[in-house]
């Protein structure tokens, strides 16, 4: 069922339209659903390869010019032992293979014209160790970092050959690594699997595995600087206080500056920004080259206790990061939370610092605007999305919560050069579900999905023909 959503112009040339379609992947129980968007049948749309991980079924949901069938194109059974799945262009063959990691190898189904066929042909016969009770999961070699991206992982019991795919077709051995075995695992990542069928045994195998991790952590971090040492002293143990260490290259010299974004949730939220440079020598200063001391908090995080917080967008487009933060209006007392709850959301202003090539950031906000969105609770869903362009302007957008059931869309403005003050759009969008951005049709307009993953339930909004100023 397709319905189209539409919106009042506010000062617009041009307006994005959606329509609404909802998936719901089939489940024999509530259990969890993996997606991978990938242009499995080479037309330039992007379609929906959907992992039911109890049911050890894939299915396809192939995209046409209406938009996803509602009901699958294929289904598909995993092949016993199956650890991980993926699209994979393995074989001279048209289009992607569906490549499976088992126990007894690798194995993967060619495909013809989005049917993919039923018998699934050996690529590297090896006796892998995995859990029997695991579960199989998407990975994403394409995502991968450069040094290993498009590798494709072979594991025995103690240790991983990694593979890849030269021009030919020819599967290379470019790497071995030799697994380290500790008596406890501490850390869980979902793009990770288990060796050993004993728990003191076990290991896990991160997908993005190399010999010597070439990023510091930020314990050698936190030693290699006296400032930041006694920065992260004086914040042990404080309630309502988080310090963060942020790792990326502010200036565009090739080097990755270290950032530490002290956030303080007290009666008024503040954050600070402290920013160190790093010289060509590779060391850092021993003073910050520049503090900010900001309203409010980064804009991306998993409030109100973060594990992580981002502030860092380029938004105006310069190849510079610039500081987007969110900040309330008020203090929140009860009766403000029990009228924030029952009616459209809290009152927020948006701020945007932006970064000045040889000076640093802006001491001062270079934008600001108002808007209404929830509490930033960790078990909500996400509040504000920055990736998407839905005017095909080639700037980022917003989508922001309003409630749990009402996201707002701003669009970047010609006039300010950041944002419309009014919102666009308005989408209903569900109640539960993670919500994401992505070009799925091809036609330079990001789409919007938001998934429920319990539930096997994706809702999207497709996007339409742009629609001139006044046609409404």
């Amino acid at each position: 069922m397709f319905l189209f959503i539409l919106a009042d112009i506010v000062h617009a040339e041009n307006a994005p339209a959606f329509k609404r379609q909802i998936i719901q992947v089939p489940m024999s129980s509530q259990c969890w659903l993996q997606p991978s968007w990938k242009d499995i049948n080479g037309d330039g749309l992007v379609d929906l390869m959907a992992l039911v991980q109890k049911d050890n079924k894939a299915f396809i949901y192939i995209q046409n010019d209406s938009g996803f069938t509602s009901a699958p194109t294929q289904s598909i059974e995993l092949p016993e032992g199956t650890a991980w799945i993926t699209l994979y262009d393995i074989s001279e063959h048209h289009g992607k293979e569906m490549l499976f990691s088992i126990s007894e190898g690798l194995v993967y189904l060619t495909q013809n014209k989005g049917i993919f066929k039923v018998k699934p042909e050996k690529l590297i016969e090896a006796r892998q160790v995995f859990l029997d009770d695991s579960c199989p999961l998407i990975i994403e070699p394409n995502n991968w970092p450069d040094d290993m991206k498009n590798a494709i992982p072979v594991i025995f019991s103690d240790h991983t050959i990694i593979y890849k795919r030269d021009e030919n077709y020819r599967l290379i051995s470019d790497l071995k690594i030799e697994h380290e075995f500790n008596n406890t695992m501490e850390e869980f990542n979902w793009n990770s699997w288990s060796i050993g069928s004993k728990k003191s045994d076990q290991v896990r195998i991160r997908t993005t595995a190399q010999e010597k991790s070439k990023e510091r952590r930020d314990s050698d971090l936190i030693e290699e600087n006296e400032y930041i040492k006694k920065m992260f002293k004086q914040i042990k143990g404080k309630s309502q206080q988080d310090c963060f260490i942020e790792k990326r290259d502010i200036n565009n010299d090739g080097n990755k500056d270290v950032i530490l974004l002290h956030l303080q949730q007290d009666i008024d939220v503040k954050t600070n920004i402290i920013i160190f440079n790093r010289r060509e020598d590779g060391k850092l200063p021993e003073k910050p080259d520049q503090i900010l001391r900001c309203r409010g908090m980064p804009i991306i995080g998993d409030y109100p206790h973060p594990s992580y917080c981002n502030p860092f967008f380029d938004i105006n487009n310069d190849g510079f990061s610039d500081i987007v933060f969110m900040e309330p209006e008020m203090i929140v007392s009860v009766n403000a939370l029990f009228e924030i709850f029952t009616s459209e959301g809290m009152d927020w202003v948006l701020t945007v610092r932006l970064y000045q090539s040889g000076k640093g950031f802006s001491g001062r906000e270079d934008f600001k605007m108002n808007f209404k969105a929830m509490l930033p609770f960790s078990n909500n869903l996400d509040l504000i999305n920055i990736d998407g362009d839905f005017n095909a302007d080639g700037r980022k957008d917003l989508i922001i919560r309003r409630s749990t059931t009402q996201s707002d869309m701003y669009v970047s403005s010609l006039r300010n050069g950041f944002f419309e003050q009014q919102p666009r759009l308005r989408l209903e969008t569900p109640q539960k579900g993670e919500m994401f951005v992505e070009d799925l049709n091809n036609d330079g307009i990001s789409d919007i999905f938001a998934i429920e993953y319990e539930k096997g339930r994706i809702t999207l909004f497709l996007s339409g023909p742009m629609q001139e100023k006044g046609a409404f």
